[in-house]
């Protein structure tokens, strides 16, 4: 469908954003329906669980504890997690996001995110006297501390994940003596190791879990001896979602992905919901982005939102949809999710001196 060109041809409507709140012009909802009638009652299968992991929820709340606490500027290296609106909030309230920390100035107060560093980003921060809160995400962490036991075993560790993740980078950080990162299926049939017989793999938390198992399975063919990790490095909250979105996925002509586009499991979520039967699958940061000539001929829309996605976000979505015929929302559970974690040590140890006892775990739901 062409863009409107005058106002007798459109409706021009107001549309929540997250952030920043812009008008938006959009096609009516009397002209979307007489371009494609709708077969059948419109609904919205709203995914469970989504949003919010209990690693962001934890890495947001030690940014803004560290606000409350010793005020502005607070640094962080890299985003604090892979949401556009949650790094604009922050910015907003004092935040700096710098990608390396030769721009912080020495002695600074800085957070690491949530996706974790490697030791040598440590080792630089210390040379450099900055005082920092290590928001790494604990599964994130877990697999750190098994790449180092890997590398102490004198094993060959297959790093599955994508290079140039930030969580990538700083996993292959710990022992990058000992570690060759696979990126794909197609570097798992022609990877190359000195002793087939001394192997493990690792991998990203954020992974398509069908994706990784493909890509293990390739490699076992290959080094029948692969050694797998002693627990499953996806974390809960990246197959839950995916699990949701898999349930919904043959139902829906229409899925939308909340999330952004450097966000890996959000990315997933998008291919997986495709690869389980949806007609078409998109993926936005904000309401304003949904084009609604996406719902010609829709009756089913399914949403879902990545592990770094504040539910104020998917709720937009919700209040467009409904301006659009989409008011009835059945929410599909498919798992239920109480993990909760500490916040950093750094930081619980400064609130314990001034006697703030509020809030120190993350993993509740929020908007």
């Amino acid at each position: 469908m062409s863009a409107p060109t005058t106002e007798s041809q459109s409706a021009t409507t107001t549309v929540g954003l997250g952030m920043p709140h812009v008008p938006r012009v959009r096609h009516s909802r009397e002209e979307i329906e007489a371009a494609a009638p709708v077969t059948g009652q419109k609904r919205v299968l709203l995914a469970a669980p989504r949003g919010y992991c209990a690693g962001v929820d934890r890495a947001v709340i030690a940014v803004e504890k560290a606000l409350d606490h010793y005020g502005a500027p607070v640094y962080v290296r890299k985003e604090i997690v892979h949401n556009r609106h949650v790094v604009d909030s922050l910015s907003e309230r004092g935040v700096v996001f710098v990608e390396e920390l030769d721009e912080v100035p020495e002695g600074a107060l800085t957070v690491f995110s949530a996706h974790g560093v490697s030791p040598a980003v440590v080792q630089d921060a210390e040379r450099r006297n900055l005082r920092t809160i290590d928001a790494t995400c604990p599964l994130v962490t877990k697999v750190h501390r098994e790449a180092v036991r890997f590398s102490k075993q004198d094993k060959h560790i297959l790093l599955i994940g994508h290079a140039g993740h930030e969580e990538v980078e700083g996993t292959y950080g710990e022992a990058p003596e000992h570690t060759t990162i696979v990126n794909d299926v197609e570097e798992a049939r022609t990877v190359e190791v000195e002793d087939p017989d001394n192997l493990t793999w690792l991998s990203q938390t954020t992974l398509s879990v069908d994706e990784t198992l493909e890509i293990v399975s390739v490699l076992r063919d290959r080094f029948p001896n692969l050694q797998d990790p002693p627990s499953d490095d996806i974390c809960y909250a990246t197959s839950n979602r995916q699990a949701a979105v898999k349930s919904i996925s043959p139902e829906v002509d229409l899925m939308l992905v909340v999330g952004s586009a450097n966000s890996s499991n959000s990315v997933r979520l998008k291919e997986v919901s495709l690869e389980y039967g949806a007609a078409r699958a998109e993926r936005v940061d904000f309401a304003h982005q949904v084009d609604e000539s996406w719902f010609e001929g829709v009756a089913t829309i399914g949403l879902s939102s990545g592990a770094s996605v504040p539910e104020v976000l998917v709720q937009e979505v919700l209040d467009l949809l409904a301006e659009y015929g989409y008011g009835q929302v059945d929410e599909v559970v498919t798992a239920e999710e109480d993990i909760m974690f500490s916040l950093p040590k750094e930081l619980r140890a400064e609130l314990k001196k001034v006697g703030d006892t509020s809030r120190g775990l993350g993993g509740r739901k929020r908007d």
